[in-house]
C-alpha cells in the first residue's frame, strides 16, 4: 500500500510531510483486509458515506482494532460519535493513552 507522508494531530487531522501515526496505519491495514481494497484513508473520509463501510464491516474493523490495541470500542458509547477516519483515530489514540496511564 502506498501511503502519502502525513501524521495525525491531536484533532485527528493530518499534515503533509510527515509519517502517518501508528493508529492511522493500523486502520488502513485493517480497512484493506476487511474491504479487500487498498486505499489511503484521509482524516476527513466519512466512515459510512465515503468508505462504504456497512454495519458488518464496521463490527469487523472495530473488533480487529480492539484486538490490535487492547481497547474497548464495540461496547464504548463514544464510538457511536465517530463519523470520520480522523474521529476514529483520535478516539483510539485517547483510549490507548488512557490504557497506558
Amino acid at each position: 500500500m502506498t501511503v502519502p507522508d502525513r501524521t495525525s494531530t491531536p484533532s485527528g487531522t493530518q499534515r503533509s510531510g510527515t509519517q502517518p501515526s501508528e493508529t492511522h496505519t493500523a486502520l488502513e491495514e485493517i480497512y484493506a483486509k476487511v474491504k479487500r481494497v487498498q486505499r489511503d484513508l484521509r482524516p476527513s473520509d466519512r466512515i459510512v458515506q465515503d468508505l462504504g463501510i456497512d454495519s458488518l464491516a464496521t463490527l469487523e474493523i472495530l473488533l480487529a482494532l480492539e484486538e490490535r490495541f487492547g481497547v474497548a470500542l464495540v461496547d464504548n458509547p463514544r464510538t457511536a460519535g465517530t463519523a470520520t477516519v480522523g474521529d476514529l483515530v483520535a478516539l483510539l489514540d485517547e483510549l490507548r493513552a488512557d490504557r497506558a496511564s
